[in-house]
């Protein structure tokens, strides 16, 4: 029973922590010290190691020498170099997903689940939980490639997590959550790649995809290098959209 109760606890105030990064309270770079959190929370030391080794383990903090703790940075040069290699997964697999779906009708079936759980969340507005939308950008994405074919190509791709990433990127640039605007054009680019597979058109999947993700690129255009990433990408596009 203790287990359970210490397990409760580390996974409240691992949530606790990652909402507050989310919402940018924690901002990129902030040094999390146990003791504060401690006295922050009201708890002893030993759940909130606990907590941020986990949040150390899912990518929202890094651990840094001499025992010294971090919410991560995420650059938008590794941020692009990520979408990119996400963009080639879908991409490459797009007649593959087409071809499952014509036998999986449930696969469309949980992409219209999740879209409709988007469009709850923005007719939300100012009460928007940003964690609970990037969980659904993600889901949304899984939906389909689970269906690639290649189980290494499935968890290279998990591991990729690019709309979490693209989301700490944009908050860390911007100090601010993501502008309603901006959930709004996600959502239609979602439903335009959902439209895509419940048409079985592989063609227009993939031109749904680049124009997604090539959006999504020129949020995190801020230098030359960066400017540079995005070219590469807008060739990928001349190259598979018709």
């Amino acid at each position: 029973m203790d287990k359970n109760i210490d397990r409760s606890l580390v996974d409240n105030i691992a949530s606790s922590i990652r909402n507050k990064i989310y919402t940018g309270k924690y901002p990129a770079g902030k040094k999390l010290i146990v003791r504060e959190l401690s006295e922050e929370l009201g708890v002893s030391h030993t759940p909130i190691k606990d907590a941020l080794n986990r949040l150390v383990a899912e990518g929202y903090v890094e651990d840094l020498p001499r025992r010294s703790m971090i919410v991560k940075r995420y650059t938008n040069s590794e941020l692009i170099d990520a979408l990119e290699a996400r963009l080639m997964c879908e991409i490459f697999y797009a007649d593959n997903i087409i071809k499952e779906a014509r036998e999986h009708t449930e696969m469309i079936a949980e992409l219209d689940a999740v879209l409709e759980e988007m469009r709850k969340q923005i007719s939300a507005r100012a009460s928007i939980q940003y964690e609970d939308w990037v969980i659904n950008e993600t889901k949304f994405h899984r939906c389909y490639m689970r269906y690639c074919g290649n189980e290494k190509v499935y968890q290279y791709y998990m591991e990729l997590d690019t709309n979490k990433t693209t989301y700490l990127a944009y908050l860390e640039s911007t100090h601010a959550p993501l502008k309603l605007s901006i959930l709004e054009a996600n959502l239609i680019e979602h439903q335009a790649i959902a439209d895509a597979i419940r048409a079985l058109d592989a063609r227009r999947m993939i031109n749904a995809v680049i124009r997604h993700i090539l959006r999504a690129c020129d949020d995190y255009v801020i230098d030359e290098e960066t400017q540079m990433k995005c070219l590469k990408l807008r060739n990928i596009k001349r190259v598979y959209e018709t």
